[in-house]
């Protein structure tokens, strides 16, 4: 629960750093906010995914090959996943909390290929151990624009061993 608490304060100061972005009258007009859920994908056979959800905010620039840009996005679990130690029946709840800032391209068009890069911090609860870590973390993803939002597929390599499968919104 304390990792839980620090991430939420960390989460708070990105969002913060981003809506002073926001309120700068240059910015507004690249300004974009919206949120995503999926699995986190853990490698084993003794886990059962969690899911988790997230919301994003950035601002980009365009190119002319599409836009470029920084991303910041949060992630927490919101169904615990499993793990079942050994010798059964020892079973644990794994959660995955996430807090990253991208570097982000999209292709232009209606319909449009997705790659971002970055630096990102987790945080990983199995059971009573906790455990967290700051790396690199890439992902690539499509996306379909509908008017003011875009739908979006990403996947994203959170570690060597995890990777977020998300669908989001995008406004």
């Amino acid at each position: 629960m304390m990792l839980k608490g620090m991430l939420n304060k960390k989460m708070a100061a990105a969002c913060a750093l981003m809506a002073g972005v926001a309120f700068a009258p240059a910015a507004m007009a690249d300004l974009y906010f919206g949120a995503n859920a999926g699995a986190m994908m853990i490698d084993g056979a003794s886990y059962d995914d969690p899911v988790n959800a997230g919301v994003l905010i950035g601002k980009e620039w365009g190119v002319v090959a599409g836009d470029i840009g920084v991303q910041a996005e949060f992630t927490t679990t919101i169904n615990d996943g499993t793990y079942i130690g050994f010798p059964p029946p020892y079973v644990h709840d794994v959660t995955i909390d996430t807090l990253a800032l991208y570097g982000v391209f999209r292709t232009a068009g209606p319909i449009y290929l997705i790659a971002k890069a970055g630096v990102l911090h987790e945080e990983v609860e199995v059971g009573p151990a906790s455990a967290d870590d700051t790396g690199l973390a890439a992902g690539v993803g499509v996306g379909f624009s509908i008017g003011v939002a875009q739908l979006e597929l990403e996947y994203t390599q959170i570690e060597e061993d995890v990777g977020y499968l998300s669908v989001g919104v995008r406004f």
